[in-house]
């Protein structure tokens, strides 16, 4: 009993789970499941007080994959800022590709962000 129990333990440690990256102020919509991920996101702040945002998309499978994505800039509130530049962009990323974006706060007011990807809406 206690070689198989060994044994067991051993083995799970071998089982490898692919899941994507977690960042909070990332969302996925659920009809791209885990078709495509969001990866090495990162904010930097450029010499004119602005940050700019820096993200792979990782399409996953494939074939092409038709999105859309949103940056929603927030102040140190966490309160939305409205722009003209948080609209939904298309994008595409061909099969197995990585897709870097970069996005830059309207205002320096900007400290935050949420990002948003979704599958192209018919016409997109």
């Amino acid at each position: 009993m206690l070689i198989v129990l060994a044994a067991l333990s051993v083995c799970v440690g071998c089982i490898s789970y692919h899941t994507p990256p977690l960042d909070r102020r990332v969302t996925v919509a659920p009809d791209l499941g885990t078709v495509v991920w969001v990866t090495d996101v990162r904010l930097t702040k450029a010499q004119s007080q602005h940050y700019t945002l820096q993200a792979n998309v990782v399409n996953n499978t494939s074939g092409v994959v038709r999105m859309e994505y949103r940056v929603v800039w927030l102040d140190t509130n966490g309160v939305e800022i409205p722009s003209v530049v948080s609209t939904w962009q298309p994008m595409s990323a061909a099969a197995r590709e990585i897709v870097g974006l970069t996005a830059t706060a309207p205002v320096p007011e900007a400290v935050d962000f949420r990002f948003y990807v979704q599958a192209a809406r018919p016409g997109n």
